[in-house]
């Protein structure tokens, strides 16, 4: 005597899982730091080489009126560190030096740090009072703003103006400083 089972042609689907809260989070938070690790993994590549000649220099002077455009570099007191150089939009800036003397920055290293230049139609840099000294560095084929000789860079790791989230960091071979007011 033979059994003849019958099978059903459609096939039975399958319980979709809800993820509990954790691993929800837990997926969340993962996708939330991709971001970061990117930027870390740039900040800890190699910095090509790029030409820097200093081409100029002039003492701070009075930013320029509401007709013309706004001074490139002003001052401003952030808690965490005091006075210090922001520029026109309030960003910090910051110096890029290893044992004093600049060390150059591009390719990669710009993506993260983004070189002070002068606006369009504006020949020489322009501070507030207690800037010090400017001037401009032909790096990279632009003019790049520098205070005291040294190129001025702002960070993309700041959230905001005023936040100075790259103060003291070390990568691209050297150490990242906000530049004090005088």
């Amino acid at each position: 005597m033979a059994f003849l089972t019958h099978t059903d042609p459609t096939p039975t689907p399958t319980p979709t899982r809800t993820p509990a809260p954790t691993q929800r989070r837990r997926r969340l938070t993962a996708l939330a730091l991709i971001p970061v690790i990117g930027l870390l993994a740039a900040a800890c590549g190699s910095s090509g080489t790029g030409a820097t000649s200093t081409t100029s220099s002039t003492t701070a002077s009075t930013p320029s009126t509401s007709s013309g455009p706004r001074a490139v570099v002003t001052t401003m007191t952030v808690g965490s560190v005091g006075k210090i150089l922001v520029n026109s939009e309030d960003q910090v800036l910051y110096t890029f030096t290893m044992n004093g003397a600049s060390v150059p920055c591009s390719s990669s290293c710009l993506a993260v740090w983004p070189a002070l230049t002068l606006p369009a139609g504006v020949a020489t840099p322009t501070g507030s009072a207690g800037v010090g000294t400017l001037g401009t560095t032909k790096s990279n084929g632009v003019d790049q703003v520098t205070v005291g000789g040294l190129p001025l860079y702002t960070y993309a790791g700041d959230s905001a103006p005023g936040v100075a989230n790259g103060n003291n960091l070390v990568s691209f071979g050297g150490t990242w400083k906000v530049v004090k007011a005088q």
